[in-house]
């Protein structure tokens, strides 16, 4: 158990893992399923193989490193999904629950989806000042930006049009905020996927605005947070990465961050981390055993090191997993 965690249960390592390989991406003869099995748990696991060329990554161990990544999150007061997927073979893994969490300002992503969409479709004629808004909404998280263009466009009902074109079935918008939309991690395998490989119904421009925003982050978002956790630090000799990440406190007394993004010759690689981890004080902070909630809706937790623990726990789990 961490130091300095408050005085609650260590939460368990339940992992769900699903191994699957797209049809449409390799030839039958390439694809040997290796059918399902049920563990004493109760957890259905099922697994394919991957097609003749696997890449740098090994698709077929990460079930394993994803188990031991959990496990040093769980040490760490946290639980996570970690999901990647190959765009070359259609492999897709995913550990853990797999369940929906608050996306924090990965929905950023769904807003500029929406809106660059509509544009394309003559629905919507954006501005100058609009295009800038969604660059700086995805390069520096800037939550102005994002707050401005969700009261100006529709707000939940951009979420619910993305869910619907890209067959999101985790995710739904949330009626008060923004921040509050869940998704799952499968959900944005897919989004991720749409989006890179022009299935998603964006135009070249849109897809090249959107992509060279991510690949263009900032390493500080517009409040000062530190948002190169996950993706960029725990693979720090990634190629061509592009990243969006979101975070936020307090869920159930807990931080939420989530690492998403794509790595790889050609983009070929597609990561989502989402983690929820207990706030965690070492017995050198003040608020060490102290009942102290970093509320980020009015709280600058840029220096904050409940949240300087939580990113690593992620970066842990990116590096643990695909270094």
């Amino acid at each position: 158990m961490s130091p300095g965690r408050r005085d609650r249960l260590r939460p368990c390592v339940t992992l769900l893992f699903v191994t699957a390989t797209l049809s449409a991406c390799a030839a039958p003869s390439q694809i040997v399923a290796t059918g399902s099995d049920v563990s004493a748990s109760g957890l259905g696991v099922t697994a394919a193989s991957i097609s003749a060329d696997p890449g740098p990554v090994p698709m077929a161990l990460l079930p394993g490193r994803i188990t031991a990544a959990a496990e040093v999150a769980a040490a760490r007061g946290a639980t996570v999904t970690v999901a990647v997927l190959d765009r070359v073979t259609g492999a897709r893994t995913i550990g853990g629950a797999n369940v929906p969490l608050e996306t924090a300002s990965v929905v950023k992503l769904f807003i500029a989806d929406d809106l660059l969409f509509r544009e394309r479709i003559g629905e919507l004629l954006l501005t100058d000042d609009d295009h800038a808004l969604i660059d700086v909404m995805l390069t520096s998280s800037d939550d102005y930006a994002a707050s401005t263009l969700w009261d100006a466009y529709g707000g939940p009902e951009m979420v619910d049009r993305v869910a619907d074109r890209h067959d999101l079935t985790g995710t739904v918008a949330s009626d008060s905020s923004w921040w509050n939309t869940t998704t799952t991690a499968s959900d944005l395998l897919t989004w991720y996927d749409d989006l890179l490989s022009g299935t998603g119904g964006l135009d070249e421009t849109a897809t090249t605005r959107i992509v060279g925003a991510l690949m263009d982050f900032d390493d500080t978002g517009g409040d000062g947070y530190d948002q190169r956790f996950g993706l960029p630090d725990g693979l720090p000799d990634a190629i061509e990465p592009g990243m969006k990440a979101g975070w936020m406190c307090c869920i159930d007394d807990s931080w939420v961050h989530l690492s998403t993004g794509f790595f790889g010759t050609d983009h070929r690689y597609v990561l989502a981390v989402l983690a929820k981890e207990t706030v965690t004080y070492g017995e050198d902070d003040p608020e060490y055993g102290g009942w102290f909630l970093p509320d980020t809706s009015f709280y600058d937790a840029a220096e904050d090191a409940s949240a300087r623990h939580a990113r690593e726990t992620v970066t842990l789990v990116v590096a643990d997993t695909l270094g």
